[in-house]
């Protein structure tokens, strides 16, 4: 019986580390919490609101695990375009939660603007540390 209930709380301990590492949730909603803020320094976080457009900002997904570029600058009010150009699955997780559903090969995620101008770092937390850009907004 005892080793039965350590089997079942290890499988039950595993299933919750395995889900809370499946996403960070709905990406929330610029300007009503979930981390809208100013400065482009000091730890604060913002985030882009996803949306539809014309990107003017291409970010590769790579089998190489890479985002190339892996650092991209553009202006308020502009839409970047992640796209999986290779076959390795990928995401776009932002510091502040905001993420991308998984990306197979051929995928793009579903442009995102940016209203507020700083430093968004993102990461595909299927290789991450390793896999990780920023976008500056100016």
């Amino acid at each position: 019986m005892t080793r039965i209930r350590s089997i079942l709380l290890g499988a039950g301990t595993s299933l919750v580390l395995v889900l809370s590492a499946c996403g960070n949730g709905p990406p929330p909603d610029q300007g009503t919490g979930g981390g809208g803020g100013g400065g482009g320094g000091g730890g604060a976080r913002r985030s882009p609101a996803v949306t539809s457009g014309t990107a003017v900002s291409t970010v590769k997904e790579t089998d190489d695990l890479k985002f190339d570029p892996a650092s991209a600058s553009v202006k308020v009010g502009d839409i970047v375009e992640w796209d999986n150009s290779g076959t390795t699955p990928h995401n776009v997780t932002f510091e502040a939660g905001v993420a991308s559903p998984t990306m197979n090969g051929g995928d793009k995620f579903s442009m995102a603007k940016f209203a507020k101008a700083g430093t968004y770092k993102y990461v595909c937390t299927f290789h991450a540390p390793g896999m990780a850009g920023t976008i500056t907004v100016g």
